[in-house]
Formats: structure tokens, C-alpha cells, sequence
């Protein structure tokens, strides 16, 4: 998954404890924003999928995640497991565990210590073929109660409250959920056709050259969080169930594993402002987490990583009561030695703004840092009632586009204070009411010039850092075809579905972007929009003359039958630029370069 999503990170501010006897906590997980139903006639389906397991009771209850997808969700996995023995100790517990790799998936589950009485790895994602969610896809952690015999789904959730009401709750019961498919699910199927055409698109004949990825006995490579990146002979991306940085350097041989960056001790420690017999306990419970995101070298010495580091602090005026943040932020590390320096810390000022910054890319230069930017408004889970009437605030309401709706901010290095914000929405967000539903900022710099823009509308900007606004030069890397659009469906405003219907109207992104003197370089990717799946989607390689703006595009090859697409990227050596694919052969790692002839 590409976006962390925000309602997740909504849902896990927590606070200890919070319970009232007068309140439904199993009929408000039923009713949060993130929902699951039982797909009608999937009882068969169901009972065969968890007979797998050989269970003999009548009743357990679940759990279905993907491992590091939402990490502060799975502070969930040992509470819900503690909760249950606390019950009833014959009460059963299910951990499924949806991941292609079930032996990394396993290790996983060890390392962090997420104790089940029971564990089923989906390895083939079974579980979409059983369950509905309002979101099309599974996003975070579901707590469910099942009945392996029947295969029948009683209730399932997202719970933001765990402790002993309810648990107890949960057990009492009986009655089971109406099965459902959400209106998402049948837009999916409609996005697998968008798929379709693209396979066919030519491939340009590239000279290829692979390089040998070497890993150090113990080390593993799992999956990668957005691109992986080459600048000048460092390799590294960010995998997910190491979550961390995998650092490789060049050798005669090929990239040789290094180390993998995470934070440190004081790092970690930075924004804890409780006891330590507080913060060893809820480190012991699995409610602390460290996430790394994604990496990029901020100048020839040094590579930052964009992180989120744990906030905890007693609420005020409420002794014992400690409430979760994440906290923001870029670690700093010499490339060469690998010492930490000092971090960088923006102030999201969280509380007060109007604006979501989105710190999973970033970009460093003119003592700035840069981040994509959005209005907290649709589709960030927000009803109707809390947007509709504000102009300013409701994409759904014409007058929205003539608001200011920027795309991108600036950060002050030394104070961590905002300094501006950038950019606009385009005529195809206008027209189809979608607001920031299709953003995917990209960004990058050579000297004094800043190049940045939405890769969903095609279009990029050129500008002099010092004046992004005013005299940018634009380049259109794609058209957005508006007369294909279908007029906007008022019934379905203010609905997560609503976006989904213009789904096959923005196949295209540009994910990467990249600069010299004389040309822009973007990778640009077809295939599901807001969806991450190498392995499935198509890519391209596009070169814009910066003077003429003449655009030359290159469709990437097909990988061969049996080869793992990890990621693909753009390789920088010293201002030159090419494509290249991050694979698995078997047992073997790979980064196969494309050199146009």
C-alpha cells in the first residue's frame, strides 16, 4: 500500500483508559468508518479458508492484518490476545495473517511477540474473496468473531477502545451481521479492466545490465515502501517488516548489503514525556512504534529518512491518562560512517491547522524541507456534516476550486516552522468534484530550480525556488482526457465510493521525478490509481527537453514469467539518469538497469 492512511492515523491517537458501561463498543466498531461484511454466499469459502487451521471449537475470535501496513494498529494484536485470556481463558484467538511470504510473515509474528492460540498465513489474499470493506481494500487491523463450521462471520470491526466491556461485549454477541458487498467492490472489478489495454502497450528495446544484490546471512529482503533508490553507487529503500532503511554500497561484485538505519535509542526517546516505568510498560505491551518511511540522499554525505517517532504525554489535568501522537520527523545519517546527526523536526501543528502533510516523500534544499500537502477534508474520513456548507473546505461545492488548495510545503530547517505552501488543484479534479482524492505530489530540485506537480494531472512546474508561482514554466507529460469524464454522481458525494467512479480516468501517475541542467526525467506508472502493485502495473520512462519541452516516452519491458518485481526507480549517477527495476530471481536479488540505445 502506498498511503499510510490518515483515518488510521486518526483512529490510534489513544488514550488510557477510556470506558463507559452505556456505550455499544462492539456496535461502534460495526459502524466506524472502516468496515467489514461477509460476502453473501461465501459461507463454503469460509469454513474450507479456516479449516486450514484444524480448529475444534465452535467459536474463535480474530484477527486479519497485513503485517507493517499500519503499525500502530497492531499495538491491537497482544491487548486483543490479553483481553481474551483476561475473559474467559478457554476463549480462542486466530491471528490471519495476509502476506505473500508466510516464512518472513512467521518471523514477523515472533519477532514482535503477537501470541495467538491459532495462525493462518494467507499467502494469496483469500480473504478478499470472503470479506467486503467500505474502503475496496483491506486497510489497518479487523478484530472478528467467527464460527469455523458454519463459516459464518457474527461481527468484525476496527475497535479504537479495548478492555474488559468490550471483550465481554464481543463474547455476548450472538447475532450476526447481515452479509454485504460494498459498492467498492464492484468498482474494483471495473479498475481490473482499466488493466487491461496496458499490457499492450509496446516496449521500447532497451539494452538491459543486471547487477548482483548481496544480502549478509540472516538478512532478508521483504517488500519495498515506494521507490527503491541508486544515487551515486548507495542502493537503498525502505522494507517493510525489517521497517527500516536497507543501506547497500557498491563493489566490484555488485551492491553489497550494509546495514539497516533505524532509529536509535535517543531517537526513539525524543517526544516521551513519561515516566520510564510507563514507557517500559507500554513498550512491553507492543504500543510503541518507530516507522520508518521513505529515504533519500539530502546532499553527497548525507541520506535522510522521513520517520515517525512515538509522542507520548499525560493528558492534562488527568493523572495516569496518556495520550498517543505520532510524531514527524527526518533522521539524519553520514553515508559514509553512518553517525547519527542531528534530526530535522517539522511542526505539523497538528491541532491547529487546516492542512494533512503527507511526510512519506520528501525532498531537502534551500535550508527547506518539503512535503506534499492537503486540505484535511473528503475523502480523509469526513462526513458530510462536517464539511458541507464550508466553502473552503468542501470539494463537493463548486466555489471549493476557487479556494486556495495548495499541494506542497516548505518547512524551516532550523525552527521546523512552516513557511509556505504551493501549488493547485487542476481542471480535472475540478470538473470531476474529486478535490485531493487523486494527488500524488512529486517534487525535485537541480541548483535553484524546483520542479514539482500532481502526477495524476499529467502536468509539471517549473520554477525558481525563491518564486514558486510566478513565471513557471509548464510541461505536460500526459493528457487527462476531460470529455471522457461522467458527470458528477450527487447521490454519491461525501461517500468513499465516489472517487472510485473516476478510477478509470486516472491509469497514469507519474511517481518519480528527477532533473539536470537539460532534461527532466519521470517514471511514470499505469495501472490502478491509489494502489501499489509492481508486479501488476506497467511503467514508463519519460524524458522532457527542459528548452523545447519536447516529450520522449519509453514503455518498460514486461518482467518474464517468475520474476518478483520489488520496485522500480531511476538511477542518478552524478546528474545522469536512467531506469531501473528491483527484482528477485529465485533466490537471487537483481537490479536490472534499462539503457536506451
Amino acid at each position: 500500500m502506498k498511503r499510510k492512511s490518515l483515518i488510521i492515523f486518526l483512529l490510534f491517537l489513544l488514550s488510557y483508559p477510556c470506558f463507559s458501561q452505556a456505550v455499544d463498543y462492539v456496535k461502534e466498531m460495526e459502524n466506524s468508518d472502516l468496515q467489514i461484511r461477509q460476502k453473501p454466499d461465501s459461507e463454503r469459502l469460509l469454513s474450507e479458508f479456516l479449516g486450514r487451521v484444524g480448529m475444534e471449537e465452535d467459536t474463535v475470535y480474530a484477527i486479519l492484518y497485513r503485517p507493517s501496513y499500519c503499525y500502530r494498529c497492531e499495538f491491537a494484536i497482544p491487548t486483543f490476545y490479553e483481553d481474551l485470556k483476561r475473559n474467559n481463558p478457554n476463549n480462542k484467538m486466530l491471528l490471519i495473517t495476509a502476506y505473500r511470504d508466510s516464512v518472513a510473515a512467521r518471523g514477523y509474528n515472533e519477532k514482535n511477540n503477537f501470541k495467538a492460540d491459532y495462525h493462518l498465513y494467507d499467502t494469496t489474499e483469500e480473504y478478499s474473496k470472503i470479506f467486503s470493506f467500505t474502503t475496496g481494500n483491506m486497510l489497518g487491523l479487523y478484530q472478528l468473531k467467527l464460527c469455523p463450521k458454519s463459516g459464518v462471520l457474527i461481527t468484525g470491526g476496527q475497535c479504537t477502545l479495548f478492555g474488559k466491556d468490550f471483550i465481554r461485549q464481543l463474547v455476548a454477541r450472538s447475532e450476526r451481521l447481515e452479509p454485504r458487498l460494498f459498492p467498492v467492490d464492484s468498482l474494483n472489478q471495473a479498475e481490473a479492466k482499466t488493466q487491461e489495454p496496458v499490457f499492450n502497450l509496446k516496449p521500447y528495446p532497451w539494452k538491459t545490465k543486471d547487477t548482483r544484490v548481496e544480502l549478509n546471512e540472516g538478512s532478508f529482503v521483504s517488500s519495498v515502501y515506494y521507490n527503491p533508490k541508486i544515487e551515486n553507487n548507495h542502493f537503498f529503500f525502505t522494507d517493510m517488516l525489517n521497517n527500516g532503511v536497507m543501506l547497500f554500497g557498491k563493489t566490484d561484485k555488485g551492491f553489497k548489503y550494509r546495514t539497516l538505519i533505524q532509529a536509535n535509542e535517543a531517537e526513539k526517546r525524543r517526544f516521551i514525556a513519561i515516566p520510564d516505568s510507563f514507557f517500559d510498560r507500554f513498550t512491553r505491551e507492543g504500543s510503541v512504534f518507530y516507522i520508518a518511511l521513505t529515504a533519500n540522499m539530502i546532499d553527497d554525505k548525507h541520506i535522510g529518512i522521513s520517520y515517525s517517532l512515538p509522542q507520548i504525554e499525560e493528558e492534562e489535568g488527568k493523572k495516569f491518562h496518556f495520550a498517543f501522537y505520532n510524531a514527524p520527523v527526518m533522521l539524519v545519517r553520514d553515508i559514509d560512517n553512518l553517525q547519527a546527526e542531528e534530526m530535522i523536526v517539522p511542526d505539523f501543528n497538528l491541532e491547529a491547522s487546516k492542512y494533512f502533510y503527507t511526510h512519506f516523500t520528501f525532498d531537502v534544499f534551500n535550508n527547506k524541507l518539503w512535503y506534499e500537502c492537503q486540505k484535511l477534508t473528503w475523502p480523509h474520513g469526513f462526513e458530510k456534516e462536517d464539511i458541507a456548507g464550508n466553502t473552503e473546505m468542501d470539494p463537493f461545492d463548486n466555489g471549493f476550486y476557487n479556494t486556495f488548495n495548495p499541494i506542497m510545503a516548505s518547512f524551516d530547517i532550523s525552527s521546523g516552522k512552516r513557511t509556505e505552501l504551493y501549488g493547485k488543484l487542476e481542471d480535472c479534479q475540478r470538473i470531476s468534484n474529486t478535490g485531493y482524492y487523486f494527488l500524488n505530489t512529486v517534487f525535485t530540485h537541480h541548483g535553484k530550480d524546483m520542479l514539482y506537480g500532481n502526477g495524476y494531472t499529467g502536468k509539471l512546474y517549473l520554477a525558481d525556488s525563491l518564486n514558486i508561482g510566478r513565471n513557471e514554466k509548464e510541461y505536460k507529460v500526459f493528457d487527462v482526457d476531460l470529455s471522457a469524464f461522467p458527470a458528477p454522481d450527487t447521490t454519491k458525494f461525501y461517500m468513499e465510493e465516489y472517487g472510485g467512479l473516476y478510477h478509470p480516468h486516472f491509469t497514469r501517475c507519474i511517481t518519480l521525478v528527477r532533473m539536470n541542467a537539460k532534461e527532466i526525467y519521470c517514471l511514470l506508472k499505469y495501472g490502478v490509481p491509489r494502489h501499489t502493485d509492481p508486479q501488476n502495473e506497467r511503467y514508463a520512462f519519460v524524458t522532457i527537453n527542459r528548452k523545447s519541452g519536447k516529450t520522449t516516452e519509453r514503455t518498460l519491458p514486461a518482467l518474464p514469467e517468475g520474476t518478483r518485481c520489488l520496485g522500480y526507480g531511476i538511477r542518478n549517477e552524478h546528474d545522469c539518469f536512467n531506469p531501473f527495476v528491483f527484482i528477485q530471481e529465485g533466490s537471487d536479488y537483481k537490479v536490472r538497469d534499462f539503457i536506451s540505445k
